[in-house]
């Protein structure tokens, strides 16, 4: 029994005797876990990029070409406007450039639009962020709600000890026999055990926990339940995200309406080129046996340049326009009914939450009270036992119940703590 008790008392000082980590901390370190936001975090960076070189296309693109062309047979060649009829080799070189005067504002509603994509990136961002906390709040709560057992089983322990020399006393007194020390031994023995099984559990618990804040999955912390209201940014309902994405959702369709919209207006853009070429066929026909002018006088004569506006009107887009305005109401619709059903739900979440507060509130003070009566009852039947009057089937009996609502009354603690963090 002193081995169980001994490893018992090594694990706990393994467990507890570590660096103190309050939930807040736990909070930042898991914020700064990049690893845990790598998707969401690769989105907004993403819609970022997006939207940063989304402005490069208000500056005209510059593009170049060039062609070699071998031809046989009569043909009129385009550089010297004479008609070839042996094989003739020509080379073209071109520069060309463009750029949209007037898209019907295009630009401006695809820029909104990346706008609000980054907002909903950023906002599933925080969601996960959120997720994250919560998942904390709830194991730094769990992991506190286990120390509190630990707590009391060592208690229990103690108290069994304390149990066994009353029945030392009594059997030399001839009170009791010696059944009773045996029955208070396995007692004793199975609180040992569900001490270990707890050390067990809570230690699973701390492997997740430092799975979320990035620390090495087997570091031992002990908690601070005391800094629990203390953390600055309290979590959510998830539903308040939903509803903030489905309002970024209506203002993304609105700028894609737009945007469809302009397809169905004048586009106007501004060209430019500027172009040489070199035919084989470029001689002085006056004289015979004249031969081919050189490449880069040829270059240099043949040189032009070019610059004009081109108007597009669209006329008949087979009702592409209409057919975007209808799936928009389409869409519309159903987005509002999700918004309402979702601010529905969240008022209900609201109100069960307080419900869940009172309930807490009321069953705490009336275990307190019960916890209380059973503490009077337990310490009157340890007297009554004393004097062989009741039995050590009664005494344990009693002893139970009242460290069960002690324990219920830690649970219901903290499962408050849990209710009143929420915003």
């Amino acid at each position: 029994m002193k081995i169980i008790l001994t490893l018992i008392s090594l694990i706990g000082f393994v467990v507890f005797g570590q660096d103190s980590l309050t939930l807040q901390s736990c909070l930042n370190k898991a914020q700064a876990n990049k690893l845990l936001y790598a998707s969401q975090s690769s989105l907004v960076r993403s819609s970022q990029v997006e939207r940063y070189f989304h402005t490069w296309t208000l500056i005209p693109n510059l593009g170049a070409s060039t062609g070699f062309n071998t031809s046989f047979g009569r043909r009129l060649d385009p550089f010297t406007n004479t008609f070839a009829t042996t094989s003739v080799n020509s080379q073209s070189i071109g520069l060309n450039s463009s750029v949209q005067v007037f898209n019907g504002l295009n630009y401006i509603h695809k820029r909104n639009i990346l706008d609000a994509t980054i907002s909903k990136n950023e906002l599933t961002l925080e969601a996960k962020q959120n997720e994250i906390k919560i998942q904390i709040i709830e194991l730094y709560l769990g992991i506190c709600k286990l120390s509190k057992q630990i707590e009391f089983a060592q208690v229990r322990i103690d108290k069994y000890k304390h149990i066994q020399n009353i029945q030392r006393l009594l059997i030399n007194e001839g009170k009791i026999n010696a059944i009773d020390t045996l029955k208070s031994h396995n007692s004793m023995m199975n609180e040992s055990n569900l001490l270990i099984n707890l050390q067990s559990e809570i230690t699973l618990k701390i492997i997740d926990l430092n799975y979320l804040i990035g620390e090495p999955l087997l570091s031992k912390h002990s908690v601070d339940l005391n800094s629990v209201n203390g953390i600055v940014d309290k979590p959510k309902l998830s539903q308040y995200f939903v509803i903030a994405q489905l309002e970024i959702d209506q203002e993304i369709a609105d700028y894609q309406l737009k945007v469809d919209r302009s397809t169905a207006l004048p586009n106007l853009t501004l060209n430019g080129l500027l172009g040489t070429g070199f035919s084989t066929n470029n001689k002085d026909y006056t004289i015979d046996g004249t031969p081919t002018k050189p490449y880069r006088d040829q270059v240099n004569q043949n040189l032009y340049e070019g610059i004009g506006l081109y108007l597009s009107i669209p006329i008949f887009n087979r009702g592409a326009w209409i057919k975007s305005k209808q799936l928009y109401a389409i869409k519309n619709i159903e987005r509002e009914s999700t918004k309402e059903q979702t601010a529905v739900l969240l008022e209900k979440q609201k109100v069960e939450l307080q419900q869940k507060k009172n309930k807490s509130i009321a069953e705490q003070d009336q275990t307190l009270q019960i916890a209380n009566n059973l503490k009077a009852i337990y310490d009157k039947t340890v007297l009554l036992y004393q004097e062989g009057r009741t039995t050590y089937t009664e005494l344990e009996t009693t002893f139970m119940e009242w460290q069960t609502k002690l324990v219920a009354l830690e649970a219901l603690k903290l499962d408050y703590l849990l209710l009143v963090l929420y915003e």
